[in-house]
């Protein structure tokens, strides 16, 4: 009998009422969904990520710590399209909040141009790196099927939001604590040597230069995905002269913040 779970299994799961839930986006693996809101019912905003390796949405306030950041990266804003839907896990169904970027919602949007509908059928949505190094996504739908769209279980994503905002920047303490790792984490990719810090393929093409050019490595994401935590974090330091933040405790998550920090 086993009831501890990792980390990464724990974000897998369905909540247990209330507490724990927060809004989910799409990872390396395919996810299978069975979207249960018309688009007229999406929530669309806009979200701020800080080089400490967190994201919240961006209140439009004068005082928005994102939009009133000493980063440039911070201050910069991504459109997400927030909307409820059917998944499952170890055979279970329920219903969480999952959010997407326009290159998914566009192609969402062309499938309900075809169908007159988005919940009438599962969508297997799959991320995958171009030949550019970029990602894109490919949206695959099932054979329509009737479904009880679960109404009554449907959560409240402007609720959902506010809370994301308030756990990042509600409480001073936390806000404090938020706003230090961000200018920590920039200083450390400011400081770092840009010349000979090692990239993620592709690597660039080569530019013309009077200065001697830098040996610089480069990784397969696929091969940086596949180290253990402890590993990739000193191969980081060590090759990249970057240090993840420490809320960053699995290797996608260490991935997923470089990746942000190329884009």
């Amino acid at each position: 009998m086993r009831f501890g779970k990792s980390k990464a299994e724990a974000e897998k799961e369905p909540g247990r009422g209330t507490g724990g839930d927060f809004i989910r986006y799409i990872r390396k693996e395919p996810v299978t969904l069975r979207i249960l809101q018309e688009q007229e019912d999406w929530k669309y905003y806009w979200e701020h990520f800080s080089p400490a390796g967190f994201s919240f949405p961006c209140s439009s306030e004068e005082d928005c710590p994102g939009c009133t950041s000493d980063n440039e990266k911070m201050k910069k804003v991504n459109r997400k399209i927030a909307f409820n839907a059917l998944t499952s896990f170890n055979g279970v169904e329920y219903v969480n909040v999952w959010k997407v970027g326009p290159m998914v919602g566009d192609k969402l949007e062309n499938r309900i141009k075809r169908n007159d509908t988005i919940t009438d059928r599962d969508y297997t949505i799959t991320r995958f790196e171009t030949s550019g190094g970029r990602y894109d996504f490919d949206v695959e739908g099932g054979v329509p099927t009737p479904i009880d769209l679960r109404k009554e279980e449907w959560k409240d994503i402007e609720s959902m939001l506010q809370q994301a905002w308030d756990d990042a920047w509600g409480d001073p303490d936390q806000a404090r604590t938020n706003a230090q790792a961000t200018a920590q984490a920039a200083n450390e990719v400011a400081a770092a040597p840009r010349a000979r810090r090692a990239t993620i393929a592709p690597a660039p093409a080569p530019v013309a230069s009077e200065e001697p050019p830098f040996e610089e490595k480069t990784f397969q994401e696929a091969d940086l995905r596949a180290l253990s935590h402890d590993v990739l974090v000193k191969l980081v330091k060590d090759e990249m002269n970057l240090t993840p933040p420490a809320t960053l405790t699995t290797t996608d998550e260490v991935v997923d913040w470089l990746m942000d920090l190329q884009s």
